[in-house]
């Protein structure tokens, strides 16, 4: 992915919510399991929306809750009216094992 936009951010959280409601109704399913590796998603997309400088500060916080690979790639995806500074990489570097 390229490029997106906040309603394409609000959209994939509509479709993983939809998508978790519909396979927490199958009995042999974990709905609990379910829930959380959708909520991991959504988080994800949902960092595209902050400011580089959040990001980071969140990486800081939960350098763990995605690989960095995952990480660097938010900074790749080009989001209207997010500015990405060119230190960013080298910020994230810091804050990252590679």
């Amino acid at each position: 992915m390229k490029h997106i936009n906040l309603f394409g951010v609000q959209q994939i959280s509509r479709n993983t919510i939809a998508l978790e409601q519909a396979l927490s109704a199958i009995p042999s399913i974990d709905s609990e399991s379910v829930q959380t590796r959708f909520d991991h998603v959504r988080t994800y997309y949902e960092l595209l929306n902050m400011p580089v400088e959040a990001l980071l500060a969140f990486i800081t916080e939960h350098d763990r809750l995605f690989n960095p690979i995952e990480y660097y790639n938010l900074l790749k995806v080009q989001v209207p009216g997010r500015e990405v500074p060119d230190d960013a990489k080298a910020r994230m570097a810091d804050i990252l094992p590679i």
